[in-house]
Formats: structure tokens, sequence, C-alpha cells
């Protein structure tokens, strides 16, 4: 099911929720908090952009650790931290622009941190 802008749901914080998730959870969480009761399209695509900012999160979390406490392979975890960021921009980027036509998204791995039902 697609939405018109004229008769459709708040697609612009839908959007806002999914480009939030590039840097982690909380953006797309505060958007879902705020909307949850109001409008269940912007409900269900804040919840599962804050289930991809945390999947997110915590690859770069991963990364990270793996970067600072593992000797001689360390590159590892930097490579996986920019691979984090890459994934997170094109995923976050491509979501923003379906979600802004009214098309509802999905991201391949999230951690299930809200509950997509209404």
């Amino acid at each position: 099911m697609s939405y018109s802008p004229l008769d459709g749901p708040d697609t612009s914080l839908a959007g806002i929720a999914h480009l939030g998730a590039i840097v982690g959870p909380v953006i797309p969480w505060l958007v879902w908090r705020v909307r949850r009761d109001e409008d269940p399209f912007v409900a269900r695509e804040s919840a599962k952009a804050t289930n991809a900012g945390m999947a997110f999160l915590i690859a770069f979390a991963a990364g990270t650790l793996t970067w600072l406490f593992v000797p001689f392979i360390g590159f590892v975890g930097r490579m996986l931290q920019i691979a984090t960021i890459v994934v997170a921009l094109v995923l976050c980027i491509n979501a923003f622009r379906r979600v802004r036509r009214g098309v509802p998204t999905s991201y391949p791995v999230q951690v299930r941190v809200l509950s997509l039902e209404d």
C-alpha cells in the first residue's frame, strides 16, 4: 500500500527517523516515542529505523572493540567500522527515499528493540 502526499501519513517524520538511524537508534526512538499513538505509519517506520540503528551501533561497537583490544588484526576492526558506516549510509538513504514516497520499507538486518505491531 502506498500513500499520496496529500492524503497519507506524515512521511517527513518517517524519513527523519530513517536518516537518524545512520548515527544510531536515538533519533528514530524519539520519533517513535512522540508519534507512536498518532500515526501508525510513522510508528512502524520509526520502529524499523530504531531496530536498524541498533544493529548499526552494535556492528560499529564490535569493530571498535576489535580495533582496540585485538593485537595484530586490529585493522579488521577498522574495516568493520568503515563497512558499517557505508552500509548504514546506503540502507538509510534508500529507506528515506522509499518512505518519502509513502512506501513501507525494511532493512535486511535488524535487532528487535521495538515491536512493529500497532
